[in-house]
């Protein structure tokens, strides 16, 4: 019986759990919005966005013909918006998602990368909209280089 329970033990300690481990979460990236001509932007903008109202002051939609041309679904009651938005600019500028993972059970950690190309001949308001659950309370942004 004895040589039973340390072999429990054992097998106890040995499935512990790495706490430290950081878990995914998935997102969709919220397509054919804009941000709206109202909204100046001087200085890089992150933000967690959490109602429609909000979310309609600062974007609008660009829906076109074709396969995926209506703005992706959003429903507030269920998700939130994590929106990265830059300053105007006339150079070629790209906002990618790196990962999302959960820092606590309310909290998440966003990492992203701004790339930048060749100039163009028209200025672009760059932006990056995510739809993450609004299990998360607290988003912590991260640029990485």
């Amino acid at each position: 019986m004895k040589n039973v329970f340390i072999i429990f033990l054992v097998l106890l300690f040995s499935c512990k759990t790495n706490t430290n481990k950081s878990e995914s979460i998935t997102f969709k990236v919220a397509k054919n919005y804009f941000v709206k001509n109202a909204q100046v932007i001087n200085t890089p903008a992150e933000k967690v966005i959490t109602s429609k109202k909000e979310f309609d002051e600062i974007f609008g939609t660009a829906a076109h013909m074709g396969e995926n041309g209506m703005p992706t679904a959003i429903d507030f009651s269920k998700e939130q918006v994590i929106a990265i938005m830059l300053p105007v600019t006339n150079t070629s500028t790209e906002i990618f998602p790196v990962k999302i993972v959960r820092a606590n059970p309310d909290d998440a950690e966003f990492y992203y990368k701004i790339k930048s190309g060749e100039k163009l001949s028209y200025d672009i308001k760059p932006r990056l909209l995510l739809i993450i659950s609004k299990e998360y309370k607290i988003i912590h942004f991260n640029k990485e280089d």
